[in-house]
C-alpha cells in the first residue's frame, strides 16, 4: 500500500511539473502571474533568436534577439500584442477617446494626413492612401514600438500585396514588439538607436542595438531584391561578450513599472513660442515633480491594455461610439482617472477607491466654484496643457516631428503645425484643452465621399505644376506656398486622370483639395471654387500634461476673470489656421467656435463681472441697513414686552 501511495504522488508530482512546462513553453502563467512579492525579479536569461536557438556570441554570425521568443518564454507574448499600443493595425482595433494620430506629411506637394486604424473622426486609414504594413512601418518606425504592423507579413496567398514587400520582408525581418524600450531600465537602452536601425530597414535588429547588447553593420535597405539573408551576410551582428556569463546568460535590468523616461521618447512635446536655450525654465508635470511616474496611473494587466485616464468614476463611459471600456473592469480603473484619484469613486471596489487621494493626492475643495462647472468643464480645462493666450501657439510632439534622433539622422521638422492649447468640446460633451493640426492634402469626392490620394500618386500625376524639386520632404521645415492658379492646374491634371474610371463605373467622380478648413474643387466652366467642409474641418485630440499646480490653475484664489473677463483667451482667444495657401498671411478663427459657446452671451456675462465688486459693496451695506432696521424694530419689540410685563405685575 505504501508503495502504490508513493507512485502516485510521484505520478502527481510529474503532472504538475509537466504542466508548469507546457505553460513556460507557451508563455503562460510562469512569468505573468503575481506571488503578492513586490520586489523586481532579476532577470539573468538566456536570449534566442528568432529560430528560437540560444544565443552565444562566439559563434561567427549570431542573429539578433527575438522579443517573441525569448520574454515569449515566461511571457504571454500574444497577450501583449492585444494591448493599446501594439493592436491599432488590427481590423477590430479598438477606438478609444480620440488620440494623437500619425501624420503622412510630403511639403512638397503641400501634404499633411491624419493617419489611424482606429476609426477615429477626422483621421484616414492607411488603406486610404495605399499604405500596406511595410509602407507604414517605413514611414513611422522612428517612434514605432514594434509588434502590430511589424509582423504583418503578407502570405504566399495574398493576391493584393505589393510584389516589393514579398521581397524586402525576408531581408529586413519582422519588428517585433520592443519589452525592453520600456521594460529595460539600463541608460544604454537608447531608442535613437532603434529608430536608426528601421531608417536602414533593419527591423529585426532594432532591439538588439537599441538595448546596447550588440552594434550591427550593414544596411537591409541598400540590398538587393534577392539578397538571401540564410546564406549571405552583409549584415553583421557583433555581441558585446563582455555582458555574457559563463553560461551565456545576459543580465537585464528589467522592471514591472517602466520609467517614465521610456514613456517620454513617444510621448514628450517641446513648446515652440520658448526658444531652445529657455526650455530648463519650463515646469515638469506636477505629478512627475512629485515623484511619481507615467505608469502610476497609466496601468495596465498582462494584457497591456493600458488605462487613459479619461474614465469618470460615474461609470458614464465617455465613449458614446466604441467599445474600448468593454476592456476593463471600470469600477477599478474609474479610480484611477482625475476625479477618481482626487475626489474618489463612490462605485470603487474597496474603502481606498471609495475615499480616493492615492499616492497622496490632495482631495481639492474647490470652494465658491458654483458645482456648473463640473458638469460643463473638464478637470484638464483649468489644471493642464500651456495657459491659454490671447492666440494660440505650436508645439512639437516626439512622434509627430520625430523627437529624440541622434546624430547623423537627427531631424529638425517643423511641419505639421501642431496648434494648442484649442478649448473645444470632446466626445463626452465637456470643454477640454486639445492639440489640432489642420489636414491638407489632394483627393476624390466620389458619391459624396472624400478620401486623400497617396501623395506618391499625386507627384507623379502634378509634379510639374506643384514644383517638385527636393527628394527628401521631411527636410522642408515650412509651407511652400501655394496658389489658387496651381490648385487649379493640378485638379484639372487628377481630373483627367480618372476621367475615364468616372465614365466606366458611373459614379459622382470630383478632383478636389482639402487646405486651410476649405475644400476646393473645379465648376462646370473650370473655375476654382472654395467651400467649407466637414472633410477640412481640423483633427484635434484631448491633452492631459503637463499637468500645472493648483496654485497656477485656472480661477485659483478667487480669480473668476481668468475666464469671465471679456478678453479672456480661455473663451476669447483665437485659433490659427495653417495652411499653405497664402502661409504668410495670418488667419485665425475664434475659440468660441471649439467650444460651442454663444459670443454674444458669454460678453454679456462677462460684462456683468465688471460690477460685481460694486454689487457685493452695495450688498454689504444693504445688508448691514436691513440689519439695524431689523434690530431697531426688535428693541422696540422687546421694549414693548418689558411694558406689557410690567402692566401685568
Amino acid at each position: 500500500m505504501i508503495q502504490i501511495i508513493r507512485t502516485f504522488m510521484s505520478l502527481m508530482l510529474l503532472i504538475c511539473v509537466n504542466a508548469q512546462l507546457r505553460a513556460a513553453e507557451k508563455g503562460k502563467g510562469l512569468g505573468d502571474g503575481h506571488d503578492g512579492n513586490r520586489s523586481s525579479i532579476s532577470h539573468v536569461i538566456t536570449l534566442y533568436d528568432e529560430k528560437d536557438v540560444e544565443i552565444k556570441p562566439n559563434v561567427s554570425q549570431p542573429r539578433p534577439i527575438s522579443m517573441r521568443n525569448t520574454c515569449g518564454k515566461c511571457h504571454d507574448y500574444d497577450a501583449m500584442a492585444s494591448g493599446w499600443h501594439f493592436h491599432s493595425g488590427s481590423t477590430n482595433a479598438l477606438s478609444g477617446r480620440v488620440g494623437e494620430p500619425w501624420v503622412l506629411t510630403d511639403t512638397r506637394i503641400r501634404t499633411q494626413i491624419p493617419i489611424s486604424n482606429r476609426g477615429w473622426k477626422g483621421a484616414y486609414k492607411p488603406s486610404d492612401v495605399d499604405m500596406s504594413a511595410w509602407k507604414f512601418l517605413k514611414q513611422f518606425s522612428s517612434h514605432f514600438p514594434g509588434g502590430n504592423y511589424g509582423e504583418m507579413v503578407p502570405s504566399d496567398d495574398d493576391e493584393d500585396a505589393d510584389p516589393e514587400e514579398f521581397l524586402r520582408w525576408p531581408i529586413s525581418g519582422t519588428y517585433e514588439i520592443n519589452c525592453l524600450a520600456c521594460h529595460h531600465a539600463d541608460r544604454k537602452q537608447n531608442q535613437s538607436d532603434a529608430a536608426l536601425q528601421a531608417a536602414r530597414e533593419n527591423f529585426r535588429w532594432a532591439a538588439t542595438v537599441a538595448s546596447g547588447l550588440a552594434t550591427v553593420k550593414g544596411a537591409a535597405s541598400e540590398l538587393d531584391d534577392f539578397y538571401d539573408p540564410e546564406t549571405e551576410y552583409e549584415i553583421v551582428t557583433n555581441y558585446d561578450k563582455s555582458r555574457f556569463d559563463a553560461n551565456n546568460k545576459v543580465f537585464l535590468d528589467i522592471v514591472r513599472k517602466p520609467p517614465s523616461n521610456r514613456c517620454y521618447y513617444c510621448h514628450s512635446t517641446q513648446d515652440l513660442q520658448t526658444p531652445g536655450k529657455d526650455e530648463w525654465v519650463h515646469n515638469e508635470d506636477v505629478h512627475l515633480a512629485s515623484g511619481m511616474s507615467c505608469s502610476d496611473c497609466h496601468r495596465n494587466g498582462v494584457d497591456h491594455m493600458m488605462t487613459r485616464g479619461d474614465i469618470e468614476p460615474n461609470h458614464k463611459n465617455p465613449h458614446s461610439s466604441n467599445d474600448y471600456l468593454k476592456a476593463f473592469d471600470i469600477k477599478k480603473v474609474a479610480s484611477y482617472s482625475c476625479s477618481g484619484c482626487h475626489l474618489g469613486n463612490e462605485s470603487g471596489v474597496d474603502a481606498a477607491n471609495k475615499m480616493g487621494g492615492h499616492l497622496g493626492a490632495p482631495i481639492p475643495e474647490h470652494k465658491g466654484i458654483p458645482p456648473i462647472h463640473f458638469e460643463k468643464l473638464s478637470c484638464t480645462a483649468c489644471h493642464s496643457g500651456k495657459l491659454p493666450e490671447n492666440k494660440t501657439s505650436r508645439v512639437r510632439t516626439a512622434r509627430i516631428h520625430k523627437l529624440g534622433l541622434h546624430g547623423r539622422h537627427t531631424m529638425n521638422k517643423q511641419l505639421p503645425h501642431v496648434v494648442t492649447p484649442v478649448f473645444a468640446k470632446a466626445e463626452n460633451g465637456k470643454i477640454t484643452p486639445h492639440n489640432m493640426i489642420w489636414p491638407s492634402f489632394w483627393g476624390l469626392k466620389t458619391n459624396g465621399v472624400v478620401k486623400p490620394l497617396p501623395p506618391s500618386l499625386v507627384r507623379e500625376i502634378a509634379s510639374d505644376a506643384l514644383g517638385v524639386e527636393t527628394d527628401n520632404p521631411e527636410r522642408i521645415n515650412d509651407w511652400i506656398e501655394l496658389s489658387e492658379e496651381q490648385i487649379g492646374n493640378v485638379l484639372k491634371l487628377i481630373g483627367e486622370d480618372y476621367s475615364n474610371e468616372t465614365d466606366k463605373d458611373k459614379v459622382s467622380l470630383e478632383a478636389i483639395y482639402v487646405g486651410g478648413g476649405n475644400l476646393f474643387s473645379l465648376s462646370d466652366d473650370g473655375k476654382l471654387i472654395s467651400v467649407p467642409h466637414e472633410a477640412a474641418e481640423p483633427y484635434k485630440w484631448p491633452i492631459a500634461h503637463d499637468v500645472r499646480p493648483a496654485s497656477q490653475s485656472l480661477g485659483s484664489n478667487g480669480n473668476c476673470a481668468d475666464c469671465h473677463s471679456q478678453d479672456s483667451p480661455f473663451i476669447f482667444g483665437e485659433v490659427e489656421v495653417d495652411t499653405p495657401i497664402n502661409p504668410g498671411e495670418e488667419e485665425t478663427v475664434p475659440m468660441t467656435q471649439f467650444g460651442g459657446l454663444d459670443p454674444l452671451y458669454y460678453q454679456s456675462f462677462a460684462f456683468t463681472f465688471l460690477f460685481r465688486p460694486w454689487m457685493k459693496v452695495v450688498v454689504i451695506i444693504a445688508s448691514v441697513l436691513i440689519g439695524l432696521v431689523l434690530l431697531l424694530f426688535a428693541l422696540k419689540g422687546l421694549d414693548r414686552i418689558v411694558k406689557m410685563a410690567g402692566k401685568n405685575k
